[in-house]
């Protein structure tokens, strides 16, 4: 077999068929399609049988639901081919020639991995995704363009590449058995041992970004921060800063509404592992970067909510009941989520960049102080700056998001 191509499914009606007959349209002669039912309990069962009757080396295997990396690692034990690549049920191959044309990339240039390009599709309508697409404008290297990990450093989007099957073999990489976060410790793994790779301006992989898939972000966070936390440990060992700067990016922008409202023990105890493994000793000093100083408000909000002592709790408890929050952004939209905790707090905002939120009464600077006493600045690049430009307009207390989390966070043993 040329390649293997691996598909997890888990209630996928939907869409699996457009999944598998984007598949069987691809031109590569030699190639075996595994399916993988993780338990489904729809009709992806029946569908795929159907398949499995019809299409030559179209292999089905079913196994109680343990998870697409699980369903992953079967479909790896079984695998024959040259090359392996890996699709999800609810997605769908492009270009008809476009595993042919990566094969033929990795064997011309004695290369173990290939990656092509992917387009965004909702609701109908698909639109480019930016993954390496900067390498080929106005037709530049239209033959490909080998890259190195180092220079590349992320670990998102695995779907995007085809794989040596025998380094993945002789490597004993596999997936961990994470329910989510747990493909990119596999693609960070593999891409340590491969170093190098080429892409191509090849359309190859159709992400199917849909309102379901948003829903799940939130889903198996100790799993997600476990996944987080083993690269963020790849990338320390291996002076990957970009990395580890995605990855703490990756905690504040995709995860963190998600990580401060189901706060426990087991997710702060998370948070701690990731920066230990990131930045030693847990600490707020004053050469701190954003990317420490971050990692240790998220403890701190995590901290403070598993004793109850929010943001809104606070404030109420020192006999304010108006607040105003200075930058909407990830942070500021956080500190508001705080302090709608206590119905009695009314939120001010204040952010050039922001018309309205929903619960929020916007306002400017000199408008939201005629109400308000109290002000929480919360950009974490230069905040005791802006801290002291705004103290200069502001008739009241202001307040450096840090030095407020972390004064309610500091003594919470979780």
């Amino acid at each position: 077999m040329e390649i293997s191509i691996i598909i997890p499914v888990y209630n996928a009606e939907k869409y699996l068929n457009e999944c598998l007959d984007s598949v069987i349209l691809q031109t590569v002669k030699e190639k075996e399609i595994i399916c993988i039912d993780d338990g489904s309990t729809d009709k992806s069962l029946q569908i795929l049988e159907g398949y499995s009757k019809e299409e030559p080396n179209f292999i089905v295997l079913r196994q109680e639901n343990k998870g697409p990396g699980e369903a992953r690692n079967a479909g790896l034990k079984i695998a024959t081919g040259k090359y392996v690549s890996f699709l999800d049920a609810d997605d769908f191959y492009i270009d008809p020639k476009a595993l042919e044309k990566m094969i033929y990339a990795c064997e011309s240039n004695h290369l173990h991995v290939c990656a092509g390009l992917r387009r965004v599709c909702r609701d109908g309508l698909s639109r480019d995704f930016p993954l390496y697409r900067d390498c080929f404008e106005e037709g530049k290297n239209t033959d490909g363009k080998v890259m190195r990990y180092v220079d590349y450093q992320d670990d998102y989007f695995y779907q995007n590449y085809i794989f040596s099957l025998k380094v993945i073999k002789e490597n004993a990489i596999c997936f961990p058995a994470y329910r989510r976060y747990e493909d990119p410790p596999f693609f960070l793994t593999v891409m340590m041992v491969i170093k190098e790779y080429i892409i191509l301006p090849v359309e190859f992989y159709g992400y199917r970004d849909s309102v379901e898939a948003f829903s799940r972000k939130g889903l198996h966070l100790p799993d997600i921060l476990s996944g987080i936390r083993d690269n963020m440990k790849t990338a320390t060992e291996n002076g990957l800063e970009e990395l580890k700067k995605i990855l703490i990016h990756r905690l504040d922008s995709e995860y963190a509404p998600w990580i401060v409202k189901n706060a426990d023990k087991e997710i702060w105890k998370a948070l701690c592992e990731i920066q230990h493994v990131a930045f030693g000793e847990a600490r707020i000093k004053q050469d701190a970067t954003q990317q420490e100083i971050s990692l240790e408000l998220m403890k701190a909000l995590v901290a403070g909510n598993i004793k109850g002592n929010c943001l809104g709790a606070y404030f109420k408890k020192i006999g304010v009941s108006e607040v105003a929050v200075y930058g909407l952004g990830v942070f500021g939209e956080m500190a508001v989520g705080e302090l709608k905790k206590a119905s009695a707090i009314t939120v001010y905002g204040t952010d050039k960049s922001k018309k309205g939120m929903e619960g929020v009464i916007i306002g400017t600077i000199e408008e939201i102080n005629e109400e308000c006493t109290d002000i929480i600045v919360t950009p974490l690049k230069n905040n005791e700056e802006i801290v002291r430009e705004i103290e200069k307009l502001w008739k009241g207390r202001v307040w450096g998001l840090p030095d407020l989390i972390y004064k309610l966070g500091e003594s919470a043993e979780a």
